[in-house]
């Protein structure tokens, strides 16, 4: 036939290149035998329009072609019937000659092969073009185009967004069957009564029976979940009006018709040639992948793979060194640095605040999530829909507790832990690391059913970091993506194609074939299969040739429940959030509270018992007592969330307002208690008698403890062990008894230990402590008894002043600068410290 068409080309005086009039042929041959004959005008005019997208080929010669691939003498691809009918009606030798070209023809895999995943995706097109020529395409056309995708190695999402394209009622997304028997079955599968041509909706899903006047709705046992008014069944009767979601689609019943909605609009994430390098460590190697809205996909792979890595990759928190991220075709990390909502991180420990009832814990969450004039009733608005969406409101007013105080189970706490990244609807992609982990089958299943609901119903991209390949897990799963160690993809599709891709009985065996081969060898084999050209290659192609939907083109049904961009919270949006928070917490924590009031008294009666009498080393004990207070109780505070902070630092919580509201509660803390502990000792030590005011040895008693938790802080910024932060307490604390002037006069020190004196906080907290009074006890001459003299002595052996009647020393201005002058330096240290460890 190439020759005949070629002799007609010449003697028509037209020029073309063999290597175009031999593909055209091909493709005009596939595009006739697939469509079925004769063609109607209308889809001669499309067959045309295919040929004229891709060829080089003139107008006449377009039209040439065509004739010759309609001749019944020329059609290809006949059976032995045809043939031989063909025999009796040309002639023997006709007959032969056509066997002859028959045996050199393509079919559509061979077809596929030869060109390439991108003129495969152009001859489904055309056959999409001249099926919907007539502006529908009807159920018999819709299974062959099904079918011939399928031979063409091009996968399910490819094929749905060609039928929305070229089907009207696809692309408006409403779809309508008449139930004509008391049993029908819905699914993906063209063996079911009403065909749902969707790869998110299973091969059989579920099955409607008549029940009476109305109907039961029974799901079919294919893994994925069917909801009845949002509620996951497995057999229920339906009511009025009831709406059943399978997939991405809602089902309705109206008398003896079935209705069913889906608006898709194919927005994709896609990846290309990301690789990562430490040194001379591969991290990652020539990733490529493209996932559409709605797909969740399994990341397994050995530790060390590079699972961490591609997700970091992929959120921008550690960019590839080469490569790129797009989401529909912008950069997707140009549109996190404008939105850092887009994307959800759900780490694999529950990243929760124990002491928080359920409510609370979503309310502040979603508070640091949203600009101030997203009020307060809208935050909880958001709140309620999160907690129905993840089926836990009746837990809203439950403490989350831990592992060491009874709370919810554990998977609540993941549903909770979750529930914060929704918040947000202009969420697009979620990323959970392992979170089965630590879970009884059931609850993980229940998880796992949970993120399907949601990339269903809100077009969510999900990412699962897993070790869990149960048939339980995978049902809930679009892709599976094996990384081996390098960072390299040694497959990715289809759960249900990885078993026979590995060789394996089931997917959890092929962690075992891994090791079989190298890293290297894995990703090569990758790149030669079937699966890349049908998963990879050819969805790329897609986006670049045909211009799927892309999410910014959203339907308005899309568009509720994926919003414009968000602003993030205000600096004292954050400020007051994380306060109430915070300070809820510790308030909640009664064992904490407890010691801290118990340590006061504990520490004056222990005063009370040494000192017979005030002196100035029981003024010393006083200061270095509110130094030890304010340092012991922010040690651990940074270290103790820094998980937390660190979650939500990525969707733009600030380092200041975050370290406000610690200063802030802490310092109250640390007020309170010093002002209880002075009040104490006072009243036992009658310290009012020595001109001690009560109220003015609390307040020096207060900024002493403000030092040492603006101390504290510092110390737990520049740890990441709690322990290692509390055994750094001593070593801050004896020098400063040593350096304060009780043990040795500064008359008495040598130089150096003498400028030692001027950066030790207690130094100056015990000589303001001193000035607040008028009077103290020292040892008399007479043995057992006390002689009470000016402070001016004590100052004068301390060496805190010089001997000059009128000479004090430091005055008290002074001495309330420096201590505040040294938390201002801690703090900077402390917000320092943050920030470097965050941009670490």
């Amino acid at each position: 036939m190439e020759r005949r068409l070629q002799d007609a080309l010449d003697r028509r005086g037209i020029v073309a290149r063999a290597d175009a009039v031999a593909f055209a042929l091909d493709l005009a041959r596939l595009l006739v035998r697939s469509s079925g004959a004769p063609l109607a005008e209308v889809e001669r005019s499309a067959l045309d329009e295919a040929l004229a997208r891709r060829t080089e080929l003139s107008p006449e010669a377009r039209g040439l072609l065509i004739e010759l691939v309609l001749d019944p003498r020329f059609r290809s691809s006949l059976s032995d019937s045809e043939l031989e009918a063909f025999r009796w009606r040309f002639g023997q030798e006709a007959a032969e000659r056509l066997a002859a070209e028959r045996a050199d023809e393509v079919d559509l895999a061979g077809f596929a092969q030869r060109y390439g995943p991108e003129e495969a995706l152009l001859l489904l097109d055309g056959l999409f073009r001249i099926a919907g020529a007539d502006g529908r395409v009807d159920s018999r056309e819709s299974r062959a185009l099904e079918q011939a995708a399928d031979d063409l190695g091009i996968g399910g999402v490819v094929y749905a967004c060609l039928l929305q394209r070229y089907d009207p009622r696809h692309g408006a997304g409403d779809l309508t069957w008449r139930l004509a028997s008391e049993r029908v079955t819905v699914g993906r599968s063209a063996a079911n009564d009403v065909v749902i041509p969707d790869p998110q909706v299973a091969a059989h899903h579920c099955t409607f029976i008549r029940s009476g006047e109305g109907w039961r709705v029974v799901d079919a046992g294919s893994g994925r979940p069917v909801l009845l008014d949002g509620v996951p069944i497995s057999s229920a009767p339906m009511s009025m009006g009831a709406v059943v979601r399978i997939g991405p689609w809602r089902l309705q019943v109206i008398d003896t018709v079935l209705k069913a909605q889906c608006h898709r609009t194919f927005s994709a994430l896609t990846a290309r040639g990301l690789t990562r390098h430490i040194g001379e460590v591969t991290l990652l190697e020539d990733v490529d992948f493209t996932l559409f809205e709605g797909e969740v996909v399994a990341l397994v792979g050995p530790s060390g793979a590079g699972k961490t890595t591609l997700i970091n990759a992929i959120c921008g928190i550690a960019p590839a060194d080469t490569g790129e991220v797009a989401l529909d075709g912008d950069d997707f990390h140009a549109i996190l640095a404008e939105d850092k909502s887009a994307v959800g991180l759900v780490p694999q420990d529950d990243l929760v605040h124990p002491e928080l009832r359920v409510e609370e814990s979503l309310f502040y969450s979603g508070r640091l999530r949203h600009e101030r004039r997203f009020g307060d009733r809208e935050v909880k608005r958001e709140v309620d829909r999160v907690l129905e969406e993840l089926g836990i409101e009746h837990i809203r007013d439950s403490r989350i507790g831990d592992a060491l105080k009874r709370g919810i189970s554990g998977g609540q706490r993941k549903r909770v832990n979750l529930g914060q990244e929704l918040l947000t609807r202009s969420t697009r992609m979620l990323f959970l690391d392992e979170p089965t982990s630590g879970l009884d089958p059931r609850s993980a299943h229940d998880i796992v059913s949970q993120v399907r609901q949601l990339a269903d119903e809100h077009g969510r991209i999900v990412f699962l970091v897993t070790h869990d390949l149960t048939p339980g897990i995978l049902a809930q799963v679009d892709h599976l993506m094996v990384l081996v160690p390098g960072g390299r993809i040694a497959y990715f599709g289809p759960p249900a194609e990885a078993s026979g891709y590995f060789g394996v009985a089931s997917p959890d065996l092929l962690f075992d074939r891994l090791g079989e081969r190298s890293s290297e060898e894995w990703a090569a084999l990758w790149k030669e299969s079937r699966h890349h050209r049908t998963y990879v290659a050819t969805r790329g192609v897609m986006l670049e040739r045909l211009g799927a939907q892309a999410g910014h083109e959203a339907t308005p049904a899309r568009k509720k429940t994926v919003d414009e961009p968000l602003k993030g919270a205000g600096f004292f949006t954050q400020l007051r959030a994380l306060t109430q928070r915070y300070a809820l917490t510790k308030v909640r924590d009664r064992i904490g509270l407890g010691v801290l009031a118990l340590q006061p008294l504990v520490l004056a009666i222990v005063i009370w018992a040494v000192f017979p009498v005030p002196t100035s080393r029981l003024l010393f004990m006083m200061s270095l007592s509110c130094l030890w207070f304010g340092m012991s109780m922010a040690v651990r505070e940074l270290i103790s969330d820094r998980t937390i902070w660190r979650r939500e630092r990525k969707v733009g919580v600030g380092v200041t307002p975050y370290l406000a509201s610690k200063t802030g509660v802490l310092g109250v803390l640390c007020a309170l208690q010093c002002g209880l502990f002075t009040s104490i000792v006072w009243a036992m030590m009658r310290l009012g008698d020595y001109g001690y005011g009560v109220l003015d040895l609390a307040a020096v008693a207060a900024l002493t403890g403000f030092a040492g938790v603006s101390l504290g802080l510092l110390v737990s910024a520049l740890y990441t062990s709690s322990e290692a932060a509390v055994g750094t307490l001593p070593l801050l604390l004896i020098p400063n008894i040593c350096f304060c002037s009780v043990m040795v006069s500064l008359k008495d020190m040598a130089p150096a230990a003498l400028a030692l004196t001027w950066v030790t906080p207690e130094r100056y907290a015990y000589d303001l402590m001193l000035k607040v009074g008028t009077h103290l006890e020292d040892v008399s001459r007479v043995p057992g008894k006390w002689d009470k003299k000016p402070i001016s002595g004590p100052l004068y052996d301390l060496g805190l002043k010089g001997a000059g009647v009128e000479d004090v020393g430091l005055t008290e201005p002074m001495l309330v600068g420096a201590l505040l002058a040294f938390a201002a330096v801690f703090l900077a240290g402390t917000w320092i410290s943050t920030w470097a460890r965050d941009r670490d």
